[in-house]
């Protein structure tokens, strides 16, 4: 496994692990504001990394690859919630 995708994995799971959170403690707004926090958040660490970071190899293709898991992660359990 590359480096490239140990991050995206990590990132994937801090989403999981965040969302389960917020899915067992918030109801209602509080659960979508938490899951935007979320989004927002995995998006944010790809691009501070890349902006620390010397290297800008397949920095969108990484973006990508974050934000799409991160929705579809997401979209689960927004889906879960309102089966709920």
């Amino acid at each position: 496994m590359s480096r490239q995708w140990l991050q995206i994995s990590l990132i994937w799971t801090a989403v999981l692990i965040a969302g389960l959170w917020a899915l067992a403690s918030y109801s209602d707004d509080r659960l979508y504001n938490a899951f935007a926090a979320i989004a927002g958040a995995a998006i944010a660490v790809v691009s501070l990394g890349h902006l620390l970071s010397k290297e800008a190899k397949a920095a969108v293709r990484q973006q990508v690859y974050v934000s799409a898991g991160t929705v579809a992660i997401l979209g689960v359990m927004t889906v879960i919630a309102l089966g709920s």
